[in-house]
């Protein structure tokens, strides 16, 4: 019987130092030394009451291709001086995704960026405490360990040259803000490239839901840049009117209309060719706001540089013999998809954790560590 138990004994322990010799930790992203303190931060997500936040690294960016993950952590950004409240802050809802993607270069759609399902590691509230003061480099997983998420699913990857690593993040419901300030910064490090905003000039004019009153406006929000997405916003539509967001390559012709097509009877002109639209509704106030509006575009630097017309339409039965309301026109000239300088990028909404679009595109790397099997 002792030599049946020491037999026993001597495999259990064999499994268990197997287990501890194949446990080991992957810190990204790998060439920017992320076992120091990097150079860049970012407010995103821990510092906001809602946000998602996508996180890719190319295959360069990663030491190991095939690992089982069971646990990340993030470190705060420092030095940096502890403020403001002293937390612990708690989180309604934290999920966390993981896996690869085979796109060449992610862009604003977050649903775009995905060529397979991730693996989803952690679902449920959680709670961390904010930067407890100046070190440099700040530990990985934080004080008290609230930087430091224990996956309850395992994530096996296979990361091929080409692929990136994603890391999704989806948070609602912090309530750090409901106590004041206080230092939730993570660490990273950012690059060169990514998408590099253009620039937007109104023309033409638009015309009044009625006389006297102000004419409808049209202006662009977010990034108007391959890769990224902007949005088509404007005022003096006309009270929860249907609201039509037009854009167009041409602001010539369109459908052998020579441009500006004024509507007869009214001061009302169509500016642009009508290439792609989408629907929305006009706020109380008769103003158009937030994302709804889209224009996404990939990461191609193939329409670096291209002009786009961008105009409003609301549906206003009185407001003439078309029922139609017009805005100016705004002719964007998109920026550039340019080359990264590091295989790191970020997309984000930062206060929207279910948006379809993020508003922030930049080639941030945040700095993380991946338990591995």
């Amino acid at each position: 019987m002792t030599t049946t138990n020491n037999v026993i004994a001597a495999a259990v322990l064999s499994m268990c130092s197997t287990s501890l010799v194949a446990q080991g930790f992957l810190e990204l992203p790998v060439t920017a030394s992320p076992a120091f303190e990097l150079s860049s931060f970012s407010l995103l997500p821990l510092m906001q009451p809602e946000a998602r936040v996508q996180m890719f690294y190319g295959a360069t960016e990663s030491s190991q291709s095939n690992f089982v993950a069971d646990q990340l952590s993030f470190r705060f950004d420092g030095p940096i001086p502890q403020v403001g409240a002293p937390g612990p802050f708690a989180i309604q809802q934290l999920i966390i995704r993981m896996g690869t993607t085979s796109i060449v270069a992610p862009s604003a759609g977050f649903a775009a960026n995905l060529t397979s399902p991730l693996i989803e590691v952690f679902n449920g509230p959680w709670t961390y405490m904010p930067d407890d003061g100046s070190a440099a480099p700040h530990p990985w997983g934080g004080p008290g360990g609230g930087l430091q998420i224990p996956f309850t699913t395992l994530a096996p990857i296979t990361l091929n040259a080409g692929e990136w690593l994603v890391v999704d993040v989806q948070m609602i419901g912090n309530n750090i803000q409901s106590f004041g300030f206080a230092h939730a910064i993570l660490d990273g490090e950012m690059t060169s490239g990514g998408a590099i905003d253009g620039t937007t000039a109104n023309f033409g004019s638009g015309c009044a839901i009625g006389t006297g009153l102000p004419t409808a406006t049209a202006a662009v929000e977010g990034i108007a840049a391959p890769g990224a997405a902007h949005f088509l916003v404007g005022q003096n539509l006309g009270p929860n009117s249907v609201v039509l967001g037009m854009f167009g390559l041409d602001n010539a012709t369109y459908d052998g209309l020579t441009l500006p097509f004024t509507l007869p009877g009214t001061n009302c002109a169509l500016l642009t060719s009508l290439d792609a639209t989408a629907i929305t509704f006009a706020d109380a106030a008769g103003n158009v706001t937030g994302t709804d509006l889209a224009l996404s575009l990939p990461a191609d630097p193939a329409i670096n540089g291209v002009l786009i017309y961008e105009q409003l339409a609301s549906l206003v039965p009185a407001a003439n013999s078309w029922g139609l309301v017009v805005s100016d026109g705004v002719e964007v000239t998109l920026g550039i998809f340019d080359v990264l300088g590091r295989q790191t990028y970020t997309v984000a909404h930062d206060s929207d954790a279910s948006a379809t679009f993020g508003n922030v595109v930049e080639p941030f790397g945040y700095a993380l560590r991946l338990r591995t099997l």
